[in-house]
């Protein structure tokens, strides 16, 4: 009896694992970190590494995502994936460095097959001539459970504090 005691233990402590690490929750957190990790740019990273990059983006993305930010103008509204993937491509070779830092998460919800995120990040774009984003932005991303995983479809961010 008490040699079926630890392997039984080890299953049930492996499984309360597996539904927590499978739990849609927890699913959104990683995909929202793989965002944030796939949207940085290192300082002196070549082009092709780089590029690669916008292949992990096409993963995240629904058909179409919304985007609404007041500090950039051009970034709003709703666009393709393909013109997402397009102007990543622009950003991956125009800019010196981009950063997206989680500093805090707020709450992750989910109901049925859509989560929203709050969370709070540094962020920083450095193009050559100008930085479009440096700072600390409250943010919130919508994502849709499709049959290929949860996507994103809107994005909204605003400076910290307004």
């Amino acid at each position: 009896m008490k040699r079926l005691v630890l392997p039984l233990l080890v299953l049930v402590l492996l499984g309360a694992f597996a539904f927590w690490w499978y739990s849609p929750v927890q699913v959104v957190k990683r995909r929202t970190a793989k965002l944030l990790d796939t949207l940085t740019l290192e300082s002196g990273t070549g082009k092709g590494g780089r590029q690669l990059a916008t292949y992990s983006l096409n993963s995240l993305l629904a058909s179409e995502v919304e985007l609404e930010s007041p500090s950039i103008s051009e970034a709003n509204g709703t666009f393709q994936r393909s013109e997402m993937e397009s102007a990543f491509t622009w950003l991956c070779q125009q800019a010196k460095e981009t950063r997206f830092d989680m500093e805090t998460l707020h709450s992750v919800r989910i109901d049925g097959d859509r989560a929203d995120v709050s969370l709070t990040l540094d962020g920083l774009v450095e193009l050559p001539r100008y930085r479009p984003a440096d700072g600390r932005y409250d943010v919130n991303f919508q994502w849709q459970l499709e049959k290929d995983g949860w996507r994103l479809t809107r994005a909204e961010w605003v400076e910290a504090g307004k």
